[in-house]
């Protein structure tokens, strides 16, 4: 037994028993070393029982142990006080042991007396009081996972904590007394959500983690306890892999360890929402379940995790799995199990995923049936009541919204609410607790049209949104639904303040610790909550306020790639060391999560994804520290804040910028002037649902001209009976008479205040579907009297004012100065159609630049690599090639060449000086995602981020004949022709140059040719 203790060999545990066997049969009955004999039996029994999980190890044991109690009499001494105690306890463990694998209730009753009884009759002092102390602790944790009863909880962190503060440091055992005192914290925390109970945890479990060598029997268990207790998913997940690694197979914990991974892979999915963490999730446990005999107390649970990730996974199979495995779980599960109302539970979430797919009746009365069962087994002081509860209640609403009947959300409201008044504030769960009696209430408001019902939903909702230890999602969720009633049925300042939490709440949902492509589906969710803060704003008269709050939900994942490359010149010059630090972590955190694990062995490309991820996370928890210690210092308090609009109102020094405003309350327009003015022009006759309609009569229009549209499945219904008709006109007309009109109605003094001889230039910045429309070519076409804007102004697009602000700044270069280009032509993309017009743009090209300060790469010569390498050497460069958007994976929009796409993602990387302008001569550079209107997610906007100013593109696919055209009034209008000096002193700036060309092409096209010239557009300054 010495061996085993100070190794962890679990061989040497065999011959223990064998020879303790022995000494028992030859020592005679009455013999005074009997009791202690047996006891020690006893001992050898439950470490061998750990290693091979064999039932009658257990009931040995329990034997043994009980005949060494009865032989033990009570001495007076304190020697034999401590005989009886130290016997009480294995007996103790010996029940406790059965129950571990049995899972019955009787068994961990019997334990809890014996213990006590031994920590009663053994003296302070004696070196096995901790020890014992310990076991009536695990013993109390284990009747609180059953019942559920609080004071059981209390009781063991007690006790535990009485067995480590009696435990001298270096004792051997001190690791595992502090390893089941994390536990209880960690116990604690979930039931009550108290943070310091979780950094407890995590301290006592790391202490249990350090003192442990390696190759210790009892290190991978400890690590499993620590990762269960980090609330840092990463680190959680590194240490339940450690403990799985070192634990063999065939160990009876394995099935365990396997699970507590799992459930640590999920629990990242359900924060970050990839889904290979919940395929790895589903993979480890049935691992676990596999490796669980029939019988084990622990069946129950594993099915029961094992049908939760199926449940959360869902596809067709997998929500019968999910109802399978869980009704195994249950039937498995004797009624008084501790565990039973859990599994019930848990099945019931499965009917009604079902029914909510499938409708069939019978799966929602199922599980109302089971979750209604689940409550009835729960004592009210039980801690998992609430969820309990709350499940109960929304399986009544579920209900309620197919049947109709009242008595159903009667029931929802009554249930939702005991949940919330039984969870004190400020445990994790809250937000979401109160999230569904707010949702509640407000079905209920619908359907009777009781004011008081809105109170309560949004008193509700707003004490979610002050819950920040829950998850932010749950929190974005509340403060959404309460802004919407506010604006609905109460009065604007109280919906101005719901709408500001929600600003206040997004970058936390839409985190730097996620990678670009995962925060971009994180927007999806978000949709167009920003259009309608600002339409809110607007209509209380607060005109700053809301081009701030535009301003703030445009763009998000380009100002915060942007953010990570800010100058820090000022912070440098009073803190230079939190400066440097803040760079190199901005750095890092820049580059983070754009690795390539393509070609690369599966396991490894899994395990370098996993440590990439990870360390990612890390550099954003870092990030926001950093942020937070420089916002407390004297004079940076606003350090990369969003920005006010005294900042913003420099984005029209050049001429005003129109944001365009389309929400679902009203439509607007907020002209930023070169004053620092805003002004408002009402747009009465637009609304949100005609900007869709037009956006698809747009689509409808290019697919008749046959121009590819990749969008997911077919137009609307409502449309289907015009498909591929050609709408120009009307789109062109409606963009004039409702927006385009009434604005330069209202701005005419403004706009031509600052235009000299030349028109005035209006740079849209545009919400919603309007993003998607053609706002440079509104007018009226084909009547005796047509109105075109291109007559009245020249016309640009920005993705935000930000992006315009740095350029505004920037001291005007030279004029006479030679610009130098790059050129990257793909005349014959190898697996693409050719582009013979090419040769002739860039001919044209050349006609206006200078070979000392020009580079052209084509062919072979132009591949991803040399395009990189040069692009940081021109002011300007041009991109002659076929261009893709990517609409289900936007960051894979790209150029391409010859040896592959140019791709956004790539280019997200960069970060040019010197750059002035971009010419993307290809299709659908500025094409974006429908579905993600205010992002901007295309190859233009791109080019932006990275440092060009200005940027030409093209809205759709581009006929390659009219490309050398436009390129060659384009550089004539921009450089001027290189032979001719009179020509160099009419250059004109990017959008001008554009203008002028594109008159030209609209004569040789023809103006009704509408599909040939609009797609030609400027972004910038």
């Amino acid at each position: 037994m010495d061996h085993f203790h100070q190794s962890g060999d679990w061989t040497a545990i065999h011959n223990a028993v064998q020879l303790m066997e022995e000494v028992i049969k030859l020592t005679p009955d009455g013999h005074t070393k009997k009791a202690g004999q047996l006891s020690n039996l006893g001992s050898a029994l439950f470490h061998r029982i750990e290693y091979l999980g064999e039932l009658r190890d257990i009931e040995n044991a329990i034997l043994v142990t009980r005949q060494a109690v009865d032989l033990t009499p009570v001495d007076l001494t304190p020697d034999g006080c401590a005989d009886k105690g130290a016997r009480l306890t294995n007996l103790g463990n010996a029940f406790f042991l059965r129950f571990k694998y049995l899972g019955e209730l009787g068994d961990i009753e019997n334990a809890i007396p014996l213990y006590q009884e031994a920590v009663e009759l053994t003296p302070d002092g004696y070196a096995d009081k901790a020890a014992m102390l310990n076991n009536l602790g695990n013993s109390f944790s284990c009747r609180f996972e059953c019942l559920g009863k609080l004071e059981d909880l209390e009781n063991a962190i007690l006790v535990k904590q009485q067995a480590v503060d009696l435990t001298p440091d270096g004792h051997a055992t001190k690791a595992e007394q502090l390893n089941n005192l994390g536990d209880a914290f960690n116990s604690r925390f979930r039931h009550l959500g108290n943070l310091r109970d979780i950094e407890n945890a995590i301290l006592v479990s790391q202490q249990a983690v350090d003192l442990t060598p390696d190759g210790h029997a009892d290190k991978a268990a400890r690590l499993t306890s620590l990762g269960n207790a980090l609330q840092n998913i990463e680190n959680a997940i590194l240490v339940n892999q450690q403990a799985v690694d070192l634990t063999p197979d065939g160990h009876a914990d394995k099935a365990a360890r396997l699970t507590n991974l799992g459930i640590a892979f999920q629990s990242r999915f359900e924060h970050l929402g990839k889904l290979e963490d919940l395929q790895n999730a589903i993979l480890l446990k049935q691992q676990a379940v596999e490796l669980t005999p029939d019988g084990y107390a622990d069946k129950a649970a594993m099915l029961n995790n094992l049908g939760n990730s199926f449940s959360c996974r869902f596809k067709d199979l997998d929500i019968e799995n999910a109802i399978f495995i869980n009704q195994q779980a249950v039937d498995l599960t004797p009624d008084g199990h501790a565990h039973k109302q859990a599994f019930l539970n848990n099945l019931g979430g499965a009917l009604q995923s079902r029914f909510r797919h499938f409708g069939e009746l019978r799966d929602i009365e199922n599980a109302i049936l089971v979750r209604q069962q689940a409550v009835d087994l729960t004592p009210d002081d039980h801690a998992d009541k609430a969820m309990l509860l709350n499940n109960l209640g929304r399986a009544f609403i579920c209900r309620f919204q197919h049947l109709g009947k009242l008595e159903d959300m009667e029931n929802a409201i009554l249930m939702n609410q005991k949940a919330v008044d039984l969870t004190p504030d400020g445990h994790a769960h809250k937000a979401g607790l109160l999230n569904t009696l707010g949702a509640a209430f407000t079905l209920r408001f619908e359907h009777l049209g009781k004011i008081g019902d809105i109170m309560k939903a949004t008193e509700a909702l707003k004490q979610a949104t002050e819950n920040t230890s829950s998850r932010p999602f749950s929190r974005y969720q509340a403060a959404h639904l309460w802004a919407i009633l506010c604006s609905k049925h109460q009065n604007p300042s109280t919906a101005l303040n719901a709408y500001t939490v929600v600003l206040g709440i997004i970058p936390q949902v839409v985190w730097f610790g996620q990678t670009v492509h995962r925060r971009y589906e994180e927007l999806l969710k978000i949709g167009r909550t920003i259009n309608a803060a600002a339409a809110m704003a607007i209509s209380v008269g607060d005109l700053s306020r809301a081009v701030e709050w535009l301003e703030e939900g445009r763009s998000i994942i380009w100002k915060q790639i942007l953010q990570l490359r800010t100058p820090l010149d000022e912070l440098r010059q009073q803190h230079p060391d939190l400066a440097d630090e803040l760079l190199r972590v901005s750095q890092a955190l820049d580059k983070a999560g754009t690795s390539d694990f393509q070609d690369i062995d599966p396991e490894i490309k899994h395990k370098n994804a996993e440590e990439e991820a990870q360390n990612h996370h890390k550099l954003a928890a870092k990030y926001e520290e950093l942020l937070q210690q420089v916002r407390e210092l004297d004079g940076f308090g606003s350090f990369l804040r969003p920005k006010k609009f005294s900042e913003l109102a420099p984005a029209a020094i050049n001429g005003p910028v129109v944001i365009v405003n389309v929400a679902e309350l009203r439509c607007d327009a907020l002209v930023l002037c070169t004053s620092g003015e805003i002004v408002s022009v009402t747009l009465p006759t637009f609304s949100y649902k005609q900007a869709e309609t037009l956006h698809l009569k747009l689509q409808s229009s290019l697919r008749a001209h046959g121009v590819r549209v990749d969008r997911d499945g077919d137009l609307a219904t409502h449309l289907a009976e015009e498909a591929n008709q050609d709408h120009f006109i009307s789109i062109l007309a409606d963009l004039w008479s409702h927006i385009v009109q009434p604005i330069l109605s209202k701005i005419e003094q403004v706009l031509y205040e600052n235009a000299d001889h030349f028109l005035p230039h209006i740079t849209w910045c545009a919400t919603g579907a309007l993003a998607f429309l053609p706002l440079h070519a509104a007018g009226i076409y084909g009547s005796d009297n047509p109105m075109n804007i291109f007559d009245f102004t020249v016309s640009s697009y920005t993705t935000t004012l930000t992006a315009m602000l740095g350029s505004c700044s920037k001291p005007k270069r030279d004029p006479t100065v030679v610009r130098s280009v790059l050129i990257v032509s793909q005349p014959a993309t190898p697996g693409q159609s050719p582009l013979p017009d090419v040769v002739k743009e860039v001919e044209a090209i050349q006609h206006y630049t200078s070979p000392d300060h020009t580079c052209h790469l084509t062919h072979e010569f132009a591949t991803v690599g040399a395009v990189l390498g040069e692009m940081s050497k021109h002011e300007i460069i041009h991109l002659a090639c076929h261009g893709i958007q990517d609409m289900k994976n936007p960051l894979s929009s790209a150029f391409l060449l010859y040896d592959g796409g140019l791709e956004l993602n790539t280019l997200m990387r960069l970060s040019l000086e010197n750059a002035e302008l971009a010419i993307l001569s290809a299709c659908e550079t500025a094409t974006g995602h429908e579905n993600l209107p205010e992002e901007a997610v295309h190859l233009a906007a791109g080019m932006l981020a990275i440092g060009y100013p200005s940027v030409i593109a093209t809205m759709w696919s581009i006929r390659d004949s009219d490309t050398p055209l436009i390129a060659d009034k384009v550089y004539a209008n921009l450089l001027g022709h290189r032979d001719n000096s009179e020509s160099q002193k009419a250059k004109l700036t990017p959008a001008y140059a554009l203008h002028e060309a594109v008159k030209h092409l609209r004569k040789e096209v023809g103006e009704m040719n509408f599909v040939r010239w609009v797609p030609f557009i400027h972004f910038g300054v």
